[in-house]
């Protein structure tokens, strides 16, 4: 079974500075409800704690981060305007704000510039927003009894407000921990988790330090703001990843059969078989045995032909690999470049890798048709000169197993006989 079913926690240090900057917001969402109670326009606490984690955990683009903010004060207030009950209230608007932590994310990564990493989908926003929903309403219940206890301690209100909202923030910062658990790795990971065991030889050690390249290249990546030039060069590491890991994978299981000792095994059962042929007496035993030779050669000159196909799959996979190496080198210098520069840094890089990719696999593809052209060539070559020779011998065979014609010998008798003229012939 392969790793991909193993639960993983993706960027921890997300979590924690999201959990971090939720206590701020939960505070601070507590004085600002003490302070609407003050100015005798009360807001509830809980609405205030609920909107203050989703302003807490809020990242992405310019534009997104501003849609974002609006959205993460006004649509956990929708559910107050339903005249619900408080718990069904609460939870409410949990869940919307665990949607809205769960967009905020993709929107600081990127659907497609999070390499190497888990891509949230729509089982992390069903599995936020319940946890969130739940635990609002545990940190509700958690507030409203140290709130009392604090209360009968004589606390001043500010901090007995500050505290509750810190509370309720807390449970449900904690509720978007759902938004980082993977139940399954990368897919690009993934795919080599399912490819890498079925290898070995210097296909599996080409296949794991193109997955390592990939992983530092996406550390490298996950460390640039996001862009759409980071996109495109992260869509591309993932496809030259990708690319080599399908390449590997048609030779899965094949590697292991063509090492040195298959082909000494062959010449060894060819010469046996060919020293039986020449030992053997009875016609039909000695037939089978070359036969049998003959056909154990044709193998090894398929085994020869595979080996050959073989280094043209490796040196294409080493290909891709040195590209892998090319964009982690080219990512590493980009870190200390202006933002202008380094995004059209990382355009170019895409583009020509792109096209280096693109201009190898056609000179593959088309050095692998030569290459099988000219095999078929020499294949149709052998057949023709063999059903030559098996013509001549043929007609060598029909010759000598044809009987001589009889020659009827002239009698005596016949020999003396005239055959008489006539006169006109004669005259």
């Amino acid at each position: 079974m392969s790793s991909t079913a193993v639960v993983q926690l993706q960027q921890r240090d997300v979590f924690e500075r999201n959990v971090t900057r939720t206590l701020l917001a939960g505070a601070g969402a507590g004085a600002v409800a003490w302070l609407t109670t003050k100015l005798h326009v009360p807001v509830p606490l809980s609405f205030l704690a609920i909107a203050g984690m989703g302003l807490a955990c809020v990242r992405g683009a310019k534009l997104e981060r501003l849609a974002l903010m609006a959205a993460s004060v006004i649509l956990p207030a929708l559910p107050w305007l339903f005249g619900l009950t408080q718990g069904w209230t609460v939870a409410l608007a949990g869940a919307v704000a665990g949607a809205i932590v769960v967009k905020s994310r993709i929107s600081e990564y990127g659907e497609e510039g999070s390499v190497g990493a888990s891509r949230p989908g729509v089982a992390h926003y069903v599995a936020t927003a319940g946890a969130t929903a739940g635990l609002s309403v545990a940190g509700l219940k958690v507030a409203e009894i140290l709130s009392a206890r604090m209360t009968d301690a004589a606390t001043p209100m500010l901090l007995n407000a500050a505290v509750s909202g810190t509370i309720i923030a807390l449970f449900a910062g904690l509720g978007s921990l759902a938004s980082h658990i993977a139940l399954k790795a990368d897919p690009v990971e993934a795919r080599c988790d399912e490819v890498l065991p079925l290898l070995d030889g210097e296909f599996a050690d080409q296949l794991n330090k193109a997955v390592g390249l990939y992983r530092q290249c996406g550390r490298q990546l996950a460390s640039l703001p996001r862009e759409n030039a980071r996109e495109e060069l992260a869509r591309t590491v993932g496809k030259l990843t990708k690319d080599a890991i399908e390449l590997a994978a048609e030779w899965a299981g094949i590697e292991s059969q063509l090492h040195d000792d298959a082909h000494r095994d062959l010449e060894k059962e060819i010469a046996e078989l060919t020293e039986s042929a020449a030992k053997a007496r009875d016609a039909v035993a000695k037939k089978q045995l070359q036969l049998a030779a003959s056909s154990l050669k044709e193998e090894l000159e398929r085994l020869g032909e595979m080996r050959l196909k073989r280094e043209r799959v490796l040196a294409k996979l080493k290909s891709q690999v040195a590209l892998l190496e090319r964009a982690r080198v080219a990512l590493i210098g980009m870190r200390s470049s202006h933002a202008t520069v380094r995004a059209a840094e990382m355009s170019a890089v895409a583009r020509k890798l792109n096209a280096l990719a693109t201009s190898q696999a056609d000179e593959a593809k088309l050095a692998h048709a030569v290459a099988t052209n000219a095999e078929i060539a020499a294949i149709e070559t052998q057949k023709a000169d063999a059903a030559t020779l098996a013509m001549v011998s043929a007609a060598k065979e029909q010759a000598t197993a044809e009987p001589m014609q009889a020659v009827v010998p002239v009698s005596a008798s016949a020999a003396t006989d005239v055959v008489p003229v006539p006169d006109k012939l004669k005259s």
